[in-house]
């Protein structure tokens, strides 16, 4: 008894530090990364690397095929393939996205990192670390062609009913593939369906009184164009009314006074009769 409880404590310390090796980090060209880089599954014998314990900066996201995600800076959203705890890189669990040294690196020069750029949709290509050049239009660039470049691994906690542990967990959110920032979603929850039923309440609400104000502003609108219309008709047919009357008026008492003119012209034009004869 006391042998296999011996055995099972040396097998259990090898198999501790057989782990405890396994978590360096290497770079796609085999060089051993700095302390910030660190597996993406530490319980794995092999796993893919990210800098997931950055200091200064925003730590990256793991991908859950080994690739890495940028939280922060110029290169928000950007994918990268970084290295793995594999030296070789042959492990099944290390990224294989982009070339790296167990395939030559295609022929090109060996990189200890790559950035997987966004073309198109389904379409990406790899350039190297540092290289702010468009991989897009160079033949040369290795190429991939998918629909997806992997999924968010998101470490949350869950909390026991019982007083018993916090325990890490990690909660898987699709992504789609980017060079530039994206967002990545999860199911929602009822709470945020809730609120998200509200806003949309809100927002209705609002929508609704502009519309409302807008039609009775328009109806308001309307009704004084109407009315000033109106008035300017009934102004013009007032003014036509006695302009019309005036100008007959005139007429009548032009014509009038020149009847009388005349009557009076002749008289004073007759001869008048002498009492001589």
């Amino acid at each position: 008894m006391v042998s296999q409880r011996s055995f099972l404590s040396v097998l259990t310390i090898f198999t501790f530090i057989a782990t405890t090796v396994a978590q360096q980090c290497y770079g796609l060209d085999g060089s051993a990364l700095d302390n910030t880089y660190a597996p993406c599954n530490p319980g794995a014998k092999h796993s893919g690397c990210c800098a997931t314990k950055r200091t200064n900066g925003s730590p990256d996201i793991c991908l859950d095929n080994g690739l890495c995600m940028t939280t922060s800076g110029e290169q928000l959203g950007m994918v990268w393939q970084s290295g793995c705890t594999d030296e070789t890189g042959k492990d099944v669990a290390c990224p294989k996205m982009c070339p790296d040294v167990t395939n030559d690196f295609n022929g090109l020069k060996p990189v200890s990192a790559w950035q997987v750029q966004t073309c198109d949709y389904g379409r990406y290509c790899c350039r190297a670390a540092g290289d702010r050049r468009s991989c897009c239009g160079n033949s040369s660039a290795p190429k991939i062609n998918t629909n997806s470049i992997g999924a968010l691994l998101l470490e949350t906690r869950t909390v026991a009913t019982t007083p018993a542990t916090d325990e890490p967990t990690q909660a898987v959110a699709t992504a789609v593939s980017t060079s530039n920032p994206f967002e990545a979603t999860t199911a929602p929850t009822g709470d945020s369906c809730q609120k998200e039923r509200k806003q949309v309440a809100i927002v209705g609400g609002a929508i609704g009184g502009l519309f409302g104000a807008t039609i009775l502003a328009l109806a308001g609108a309307l009704y004084w164009m109407y009315k000033r219309e109106h008035r300017q008709r009934r102004l013009k047919e007032h003014y036509e009314e006695q302009f019309s009357q005036t100008n007959a008026y005139r007429k009548a008492l032009a014509s009038t006074a020149g009847s009388f003119r005349g009557s009076i012209s002749m008289e004073e034009l007759r001869p008048k009769s002498s009492g001589l004869q």
